[in-house]
């Protein structure tokens, strides 16, 4: 972000430091994660430690301090998916995307996720992309999941 980009955020948010989540939402929103950058002139402009702003990004598993890709591919590996075939689903994933969880692809179109449980067991397994939540997913029907979302 730009210095003025930064000034406009912190202007919209009236300079006030109980936004700080708010503050660092639109970051992540607007860059996909959290520079160091950026956070290093948050902290400045802002007169909160940069410890603070880390301690705050690292506590919130929604930030990023590494840049992330456009499309969160979010798999279930809760007990219902996992023995409906989640895993399968995920190897899946991993050998087209070419990489493992909690990585982004090199365009960064994707990052790829586990989680423990997405709350849809009926419908497993469940994968969730771009915050649209996909039921009863095979791993055959990888390929044309990750095409709607390029």
């Amino acid at each position: 972000m730009t210095t003025t980009q930064i000034d406009h955020l912190i202007e919209q948010h009236s300079g006030d430091r109980s936004a700080l989540v708010a503050i660092l939402q639109d970051v992540q929103r607007q860059e996909g994660y959290l520079p160091k950058k950026t956070l290093s002139a948050l902290s400045e402009k802002l007169d909160v430690p940069l410890s603070r702003l880390f301690a705050m990004a690292t506590f919130y598993r929604s930030f990023s301090l590494v840049p992330t890709g456009r499309n969160h591919v979010c798999v279930c590996m809760g007990t219902a998916c996992h023995v409906r075939g989640a895993q399968q689903v995920l190897d899946r994933l991993e050998n087209v995307l070419g990489v493992k969880p909690g990585v982004t692809t090199r365009d960064r179109r994707f990052t790829l996720e586990t989680v423990r449980c997405l709350g849809c067991c009926s419908i497993g397994p469940v994968v969730r992309v771009g915050g649209e939540t996909l039921g009863r997913v095979k791993q055959d029907k990888v390929e044309g999941i990750l095409k709607r979302f390029q």
